[in-house]
């Protein structure tokens, strides 16, 4: 409580390397780096390569503790200022990180070499603990509409957030998630906004690597009434994908297959998709 002498005592248990030394040059993905565990603590690492991803939790030295509220600039600066407690700002009374990285391997002299980490060179590590998929990952969980955010974001930043959902759940970056996030970005256009709104329903088609890739992105379930499967998924790669909501559709046939991600990232949209959006016609009567 505030006045009171309820101070807590946090050891760093190691640090992070990696080529970024300030929040500027961090991609909105993250990076590769190593996390160094001092010698006290190396014993702590014993079975850790058996799991595949790591929470960080991590304490942001450069970051200031003065702040209550913020705006998020790094998306917008022209959006509303908000709660720290409701932002993922580093700016906050105790500048903690929660950080979810893939662990690539643990070298000798307690080195873990991970991915897609998103703390900047230096920072002290205060605990590690493995990401458990059936306990850690809440799917059903849901936010504020995004759509003002997400027109607001510079495009690259948008892609990346992209990506990174696509990659989270189905678990690897390919041409199919490559063109997952394509679409979505056109989808996120025609839709009007945010793809995880309560009223846009999916129905992914039959490929299975665009399908898994979609669901990520748009968070559709069955149980949330979203999700469509009209085509087993893959039994016809060809059939087309739908995004729904109260009197529009967009249908998409995926021109392309196969081809490497960066390339799909790069094609004309009119190259890689056959787009058709529809809208009812208002009934006057």
């Amino acid at each position: 409580m505030p006045g009171s002498d309820n101070r807590m005592n946090l050891v760093p248990v190691g640090l992070v390397h990696c080529s970024a030394r300030t929040r500027k040059e961090m991609p909105p993905e993250g990076m590769a780096g190593t996390i160094e565990v001092f010698p006290p603590y190396r014993p702590a690492l014993e079975g850790i390569e058996e799991h595949t991803h790591l929470i960080l939790l991590g304490w942001l030295h450069l970051a200031s503790r003065d702040l209550l509220k913020a705006v998020p600039r790094k998306i917008s600066a022209e959006l509303a200022e908000k709660g720290v407690f409701a932002l993922r700002s580093p700016s906050r009374p105790n500048p903690i990180s929660v950080s979810v990285v893939r662990l690539i391997r643990c070298r000798e002299n307690g080195l873990l070499e991970v991915d897609n980490l998103d703390l900047v060179d230096g920072t002290p590590v205060v605990d590690i603990k493995p990401y458990q998929a059936g306990g850690d990952c809440i799917f059903s969980a849901t936010q504020h509409d995004r759509s003002e955010k997400i027109a607001k974001m510079d495009p690259g930043a948008y892609r990346a957030d992209l990506i990174r959902e696509a990659v989270n759940y189905h678990g690897e970056w390919c041409p199919g998630a490559a063109v997952a996030v394509r679409l979505a970005i056109e989808a996120t256009r025609f839709m009007g906004g945010d793809l995880r709104r309560k009223d846009v329903v999916l129905s992914p088609g039959g490929d299975p690597c665009i399908s898994d890739a979609l669901i990520g992105i748009t968070g559709a379930r069955f149980g949330s009434h979203r999700l469509d499967i009209a085509v087993p998924v893959g039994t016809d790669p060809e059939s087309p994908i739908l995004f729904s909501a109260p009197g529009i559709q967009l249908r998409c046939l995926v021109r392309v297959h196969g081809r490497d991600p960066a390339e799909v990232l790069s094609m004309k949209a009119d190259d890689l998709f056959c787009l058709q959006f529809t809208r009812e016609k208002e009934n006057k009567n």
